[in-house]
């Protein structure tokens, strides 16, 4: 008990909670681009920074749905990086259907960046090799193609 009582006013004391709170309407259909790629890359810092003041159960589901960016791309590398983290810790395992044909397209997405098509390498060689089946959906050109970028792209 001691420890659920200093994990909830670890959270607490983080203001985790109320800025999530503040920045969840700004997600929204038809929002401003820019403002909600920087709320994702805000997301992804707080997720990061003190991951286990964020309550992953709720905040993965919005924050996959407004995957990927859409006008500012220097957030990729935040964004990506922080997935790369939670699938090392196993905390995509239920998203990652939803992901990974983001994570494929974004490879090829020029705009993404050098660093942020990387972190993407780097996960997509990561799903490739430890959830195979989520591959199963790519046709062979498809995934003859993927591995190009992958080779391309540092993994």
């Amino acid at each position: 008990q001691r420890r659920v009582r200093e994990a909830v006013v670890s959270t607490q004391s983080t203001g985790y909670p109320k800025f999530l709170e503040v920045l969840a309407p700004l997600l929204k259909e038809n929002g401003d681009g820019r403002t909600m790629d920087n709320v994702l890359g805000a997301v992804a810092r707080m997720i990061k920074t003190q991951p286990d003041a964020v309550n992953l159960s709720l905040v993965l589901p919005a924050f996959v749905q407004w995957l990927p960016l859409r006008e500012d791309m220097e957030e990729n590398v935040t964004v990506y990086s922080c997935l790369r983290y939670l699938l090392g810790a196993g905390a995509l395992n239920t998203h990652l259907p939803a992901l990974v044909p983001i994570f494929a397209a974004e490879l090829s997405n020029r705009k993404v960046g050098e660093e942020g098509r990387a972190e993407l390498a780097q996960i997509m060689t990561a799903v490739m090799t430890g959830y195979p089946d989520l591959m199963k959906n790519f046709g062979q050109d498809d995934l003859a193609k993927l591995q190009g970028l992958l080779v391309n792209n540092g993994s």
